[in-house]
């Protein structure tokens, strides 16, 4: 089926498919984003006239799932346009062994690409325009982070963020290369029984940004491990935690995607 923009402005959204499907409170369509537009995503669209902040929600080295795209239904409802994309799989990574890729030979293209959804975001007709964040997880903590790092969105958030790239960036050198009293607001939630990532990188970018100045909040959580808000992860609070999290964000992305 031949695609069709949703906005009327070069470079927006493209539809994958005709029409959609909506929910209660919001529609849902499958959407290519991305500067060469072969990146597969799921948009979310608040129903009413809006003009409604935009977050783009960036999954786990997992790859997208249904975790994400949830995620981003209950941002619909909370009034939030958002977009889940399959970053990975776009850029050809698509099991463990590749991962690294990443954060590596892959990692500016993928920037590139979210940098490119944040103005097509902001072209939809229903967004509040300069108004767009970023909520990553493990793998996509990284990429926000590095966005709001760079002021490429208003704020972002860290659940249990792959900080140090896999290893790739053990000591977060490129945050500490980005990261200045200009960035955007950060918020990380990290577990403390985290055996994935460890204590280490969210406490060193933790370091990094109160030494540049830059806005931030932190939340480290007691018996709670990687994944925490997702089903199959481990640690005794993780429900707690997780709805903690969740309202933490609510409040930081209500704060700042004015």
């Amino acid at each position: 089926m031949k695609l069709r923009a949703i906005a009327p402005l070069a470079g927006a959204l493209l539809l994958a498919a005709a029409g959609g499907t909506a929910a209660a409170d919001y529609t849902t369509q499958t959407v290519r984003v991305g500067v060469q537009h072969n990146m597969e995503a799921t948009l979310f669209t608040p129903n009413g006239p809006g003009p409604y902040p935009s977050v783009l929600v960036l999954h786990t080295s997992g790859g997208l799932s249904e975790a994400d795209r949830g995620y981003c239904a209950n941002l619909a409802r909370a009034g939030y346009i958002c977009i889940a994309p399959a970053f990975l799989r776009a850029h050809g990574i698509t099991n463990a062994e590749l991962r690294r890729k990443s954060f590596t030979s892959e990692a500016r293209p993928i920037y590139d690409d979210f940098v490119e959804i944040v103005g097509e975001l902001n072209a939809l007709p229903k967004a509040r325009k300069g108004a767009v964040g970023a909520v990553g997880f493990s793998n996509g903590g990284f990429f926000a982070a590095l966005l709001a790092a760079t002021r490429r969105i208003k704020a972002g958030v860290s659940y249990y963020g792959a900080l140090d790239g896999a290893r790739t960036h053990p000591d977060l050198d490129i945050f500490r290369k980005y990261w200045t009293a200009q960035s955007s607001p950060m918020l990380v939630l990290a577990g403390r029984n985290d055996t994935t990532i460890g204590m280490g990188p969210p406490q060193k970018l933790e370091q990094i940004m109160k030494a540049a100045g830059a806005p931030y909040e932190i939340a480290y959580y007691p018996n709670t491990g990687h994944d925490f808000d997702r089903s199959g992860s481990t640690g005794s609070d993780n429900a707690t935690s997780a709805a903690d999290a969740w309202q933490r964000t609510l409040a930081f992305l209500g704060k700042y995607l004015q």
